[in-house]
């Protein structure tokens, strides 16, 4: 019997999850089931090595095996293996976190489809194909952060979310067609000059994905409009997949990894989004902006990660988007049963909610604290990591990083303040019925936080998987 190639599993097991998932998705507790599972699964099977074959009684697995469909390829390489890995346990991580909390009833099964194809994207090839993919997970993308919302400018995020990876599409097209071009040119001297523009087309299409787009991101809309843990898991999971996706960039195509003009995009972007999020955190007054802020000076650290050529910043690279999900899922969790309270973010109105919810409080606090960088917080090693990348190199980034760290942390604090503080007086408070968390949110908040914490003073297990996969790619050595 012929093997089943694992390539063909990682793109169905997330979508037949989703089947039980959406039909379950009155009973939140086997929705988040069916997501675990699925995610688990995949999890085991992208374990094994690239080379190893599972005999499954009947359907024996090649993890390695290639699906060649209509003159496309599907294969789990090597570099990918670890990364798909990565990128399913962040989104098992937000699944397990939505258990119980205030989410749309179509967050879980949208949420697998574009599991499903964003990592399709990363093993399919040739890579116009990948674009496509990614398109076509924005559409559900948009279809997710609007979910449930009405009203006047309530479409304005997932409008920007699915506009800007619209315009990444014809970048890649684009692309591919200036690379079949440059193809026919033999002279040595003249082929780099050949592949110049597809480089510079592609630099543009990354940024576009990963919404590192200063005067039109989708970051704030997104935040402000889709539920926390939908932005967590789009910031997490599909920004974490386009990162991966670029590294497979820089793995094949020598013009690509060489290209100068690519190399001083990926920074204008990384600093321009850095600067985004940094210069106006301390000044926010609402925890979705606060939230935004995190998502632009963590995706602007990560990009100026992608230029160095070195094993240090794949893996700090690889070790931030670990962070990510786990930092802006408990972060996200907690918000979620912050809004549920007063149906706004804002600091004035959450004004003392803090001490009716001290678990959402404790929830928000280590996770953009993490973010944010603080000592003793998983946020803490991966600006660690930067700096290590950077220092002697690249000084005055550095230091832009570390500061845009200290102003999200002051927003926090004044939004901590205000979650803290004592409730005002309200006519007809003593009336007002105040929501009750439903059973098991509290655990899930806790729980979450306890892993964040611990993790981040114990970071050995994610840092041997963010040097296991910088281990796995070879155009750094």
């Amino acid at each position: 019997m012929m093997p089943t190639p694992a390539s063909l599993l990682v793109v169905l097991i997330p979508l037949a999850a989703a089947v039980p998932a959406w039909l379950f998705r009155r009973w939140r507790s086997l929705e988040a089931l069916a997501a675990l599972i699925g995610c688990g699964l995949v999890i085991a099977l992208l374990s094994q090595p690239a080379t190893a074959t599972i005999p499954v009684p009947g359907l024996p697995i090649q993890v390695g095996g290639s699906l060649d469909l209509l003159g496309r390829t599907l294969t789990v390489q090597e570099p990918d293996r670890l990364p798909l890995v990565m990128l399913f346990a962040s989104a098992l991580v937000i699944f397990g976190l939505s258990w119980r909390l205030p989410q749309g009833r179509l967050s879980v099964p949208l949420g697998l489809g574009i599991l499903s194809l964003v990592c399709a994207g990363i093993m399919i090839r040739p890579f116009v194909f990948a674009a496509l993919a990614f398109e076509a997970a924005a559409a559900l993308a948009a279809i997710l952060i609007q979910s449930e919302r009405m009203g006047p400018l309530s479409t304005v995020g997932a409008q920007r979310y699915l506009a800007l990876s619209s315009l990444a599409l014809p970048a890649f097209l684009g692309a591919g067609y200036v690379i079949g071009q440059a193809l026919d040119v033999s002279d040595p001297a003249l082929q780099s000059a050949a592949y110049q523009p597809a480089a510079l087309l592609l630099a543009l299409g990354f940024a576009l994905l990963a919404g590192a787009v200063p005067l039109y991101t989708w970051t704030h809309a997104v935040a402000n409009q889709a539920s926390p843990l939908v932005t967590a898991f789009l910031a997490a999971v599909v920004t974490g997949a386009v990162t991966f996706l670029f590294l497979e960039f820089k793995q094949q195509f020598d013009w690509f990894r060489g290209s100068p003009d690519v190399r001083a995009a990926i920074h204008l972007f990384g600093v321009t989004t850095l600067l985004l999020g940094g210069v106006v955190a301390w000044a926010q007054r609402s925890w979705g902006r606060i939230l935004a802020c995190c998502l632009s000076v963590d995706l602007g650290a990560a990009l100026l990660m992608l230029n160095p050529e070195t094993p240090a910043s794949v893996a700090a690279v690889a070790f931030a988007i670990a962070a990510r999900g786990l930092s802006l899922g408990v972060f996200g969790a907690g918000l979620s049963v912050l809004r549920s309270y007063a149906e706004t973010d804002d600091f004035a109105r959450l004004r003392g909610a803090g001490r009716r919810y001290p678990l959402a409080a404790l929830a928000v606090a280590l996770g953009a604290f993490s973010i944010a960088g603080l000592p003793g917080t998983l946020g803490f090693v991966v600006r660690w990591l930067n700096v290590r990348v950077l220092s002697g190199t690249d000084l005055e980034v550095m230091m832009i990083m570390l500061l845009a760290g200290v102003s999200i942390g002051w927003g926090v604090l004044r939004g901590l303040f205000s979650l803290l503080a004592e409730a005002p007086e309200e006519a007809g408070a003593a009336g007002r019925a105040l929501p009750v968390l439903p059973r098991g949110a509290g655990a899930s908040l806790l729980l979450g936080a306890i892993v964040l914490a611990l993790l981040g003073l114990a970071p050995g297990l994610l840092a041997e998987l963010a040097g296991a996969i910088a281990s796995a790619y070879s155009f750094y050595r």
